[in-house]
């Protein structure tokens, strides 16, 4: 069994900007995937070695579409950020991965 058929959700591969806030700080990153669960985006170049429990981040696709969502940091690599997404927050789950799949479709 591979490593992503132990996933609880799907990885949908993408590329996208994001931007994470935490502690009044922003943080301009990319997205490498995005799941029903959470998704995983570039370390940004200044994050702080501070290990940061919640903050929130940014999609942006397009200057009228960006969504923000609460997300828990559950895993800080060399390269990358490994999020989970906060309950309570479906719709605007829902809203991230509808918007990912026409990016999907773009870049075909």
């Amino acid at each position: 069994m591979s490593f992503a058929e132990k996933r609880r959700h799907p990885r949908l591969a993408i590329y996208s900007a994001a931007f994470a806030v935490t502690d009044g700080q922003g943080y301009l990153s990319d997205v490498k995937d995005l799941s029903q669960g959470g998704a995983c985006i570039g370390r940004p170049k200044n994050w702080p070695d501070k290990l940061h429990e919640n903050c929130r981040v940014f999609f942006i696709f397009d200057q009228e579409t960006v969504i923000g969502i609460d997300v828990r940091i559950a895993r800080s690599g060399t390269e990358d950020l490994g999020l989970e997404f906060l309950p309570g927050q479906d719709q605007r789950v829902e809203s991230l991965l509808y918007e990912s799949r026409f990016l999907d479709r773009e870049a075909l």
